[in-house]
């Protein structure tokens, strides 16, 4: 089977997600041809021996854009020039990692479609956003509807975002089937010896919080610098780093006034880009992980600090109950008193500490990109099995 995969909108965790998928699909999907759209994300990718075939295709656009009219620019490429490619590869199946299908595709090819983003379901986090950005969701929110109706599957990563889809689009002609991230790290990473030296030379001193992720205003990181407040003046010593890469700059500018004005600017350490193998010593070094989100499908980040068995406090908001289960203690995502209440009784609670490492532990091991990978290519397989209506 041809299968052709659209990973033009693989940033963040969909780039994670794709470069877990397609490694364990070489190994699995023998007799597929696969051919990837991409904007030089994977020119360097590298797959592991197998007979499946592996074509990757750059595209570039004609002009340049940053930011937001990036964004746009490239969801129009995909809405207008990607049918002529369909039209010209005839696959059997086109498999969407950007959560919509292009404006038309040929009759004969069957899609499926993954969707990431639940953020276009949140209207009353929309409303929040600036003007582009306001735009850019409804828009998406717009194409995600019309594509969830039109595709022959759709896989979301937790039974939140199934629910969601259905209370924004009504009935819908096919069930969405929940398909679960994995996690790639676990006990070999847990042995992984602290690098004092290394968290130094970050600039970076024990004890601290840890974030990771992307800064967009549905993160939440006012209300986190706000709860930090509270437990800085309670423990001196205490740090919180933040890693991740401004990506909203309008945003990120509220973040830095508030660092003023809360007087942070001395507690507060920021990390654009944190290499892998640091990232891991990031993890492992931290008091409590905390994710504050008001929107996630599936967190990455608090899966990673699941799978290390990092002490994390996390929002009880979308899928990250469902994700982290006994395995993290949860707050009121909008009650910063509630957010340093339930951070400051993980920082003195060695038991309840413990506790949560062990089901930490436990809850990420559910995680397998190996699963995620089987249980992906059999919904692609049976879809494109069907006969055509």
């Amino acid at each position: 089977m041809k299968i052709v995969v659209d990973a033009t909108a693989a940033i963040s965790g969909g780039k994670l997600y794709l470069n877990q998928l397609l490694p364990q699909w070489a190994r699995l999907a023998d007799g597929h041809e696969f051919i990837i759209f991409h904007w030089g994300d994977f020119d360097q990718f590298a797959l592991p021996e197998s007979r499946a075939h592996f074509r990757f295709h750059r595209v570039r656009l004609p002009w340049a854009a940053k930011g937001a009219s990036a964004s746009i620019l490239r969801m129009l490429w995909r809405v207008f020039v990607l049918p002529f490619h369909l039209r010209r590869l005839r696959p059997q199946l086109f498999f969407s990692n950007a959560g919509s299908l292009p404006g038309w595709k040929p009759r004969a090819t069957k899609s499926v479609i993954a969707l990431h983003n639940c953020m276009p379901l949140c209207q009353e986090l929309i409303a929040e956003e600036s003007t582009v950005l306001r735009w850019r969701l409804r828009m998406l929110r717009r194409f995600m509807g019309r594509s969830v109706q039109r595709a022959d599957a759709a896989i979301v990563f937790s039974t939140d975002m199934k629910n969601r889809l259905v209370d924004s689009f009504g009935p819908l002609a096919h069930e969405p089937e929940v398909v679960f991230h994995g996690v790639d790290w676990g006990a070999e990473e847990r042995r992984t010896s602290l690098d004092e030296n290394a968290l130094a030379h970050l600039g970076v001193n024990r004890p601290y919080l840890l974030y990771v992720s992307q800064f967009h205003r549905y993160k939440n990181l006012l209300r986190l610098l706000e709860a930090f407040a509270v437990l800085a003046a309670k423990h001196p010593q205490l740090s919180l780093v933040l890693v991740g890469v401004a990506a909203d700059p309008h945003y990120w500018r509220e973040v830095e006034d508030a660092l003023t004005r809360l007087s942070l600017r001395e507690r507060v350490i920021h990390l654009a880009h944190c290499p892998r193998e640091q990232l891991i010593n990031l993890y492992l070094g931290a008091q409590v992980f905390v994710q504050p989100s008001l929107s996630e499908s599936c967190s990455f980040p608090l899966l990673e600090a699941l799978a290390l068995g990092v002490p994390a406090a996390a929002a009880r908001a979308t899928a990250l109950p469902e994700m982290a289960g006994d395995g993290a203690s949860y707050f009121d995502p909008y009650q910063p008193a509630d957010i340093a209440a339930v951070v400051d009784r993980l920082l003195w609670d060695e038991d309840w500490r413990g506790e949560l490492r062990q089901n930490a532990i436990t809850q990420a091991a559910k995680f397998s990109w190996a699963e995620t990978a089987r249980r992906t290519l059999r919904v692609c397989e049976r879809v494109g099995r069907e006969p055509h209506t």
